[in-house]
């Protein structure tokens, strides 16, 4: 069973439940990546899009590696 089919069916066990409610913190854990909104300033979000476009990948690809790569170099993942 894949993984998020077995995700699936356990959300879909606790929502009929009459005695579990889910709350939205419980749901954005169960998920494998998370939304975040960042409001760039224009010059960055045009650089943004040049790379993007160059690379071939979205903005939000690109941004999310970007992140990555800046959290590693500055020692919080490894």
């Amino acid at each position: 069973m894949s993984f998020l089919k077995g995700l699936l069916e356990e959300l879909q066990e606790q929502l009929q439940s009459e005695t579990t409610s889910l709350t939205v913190g419980q749901v954005a854990e169960a998920a494998d990546s998370e939304r975040l909104n960042v409001t760039l300033a224009v010059g960055v979000m045009g650089r943004l899009k040049q790379h993007a476009l160059a690379e071939g990948r979205s903005c939000s690809s690109l941004a999310n590696f970007l992140i990555e790569d800046g959290l590693r170099r500055h020692g919080t993942l490894r």
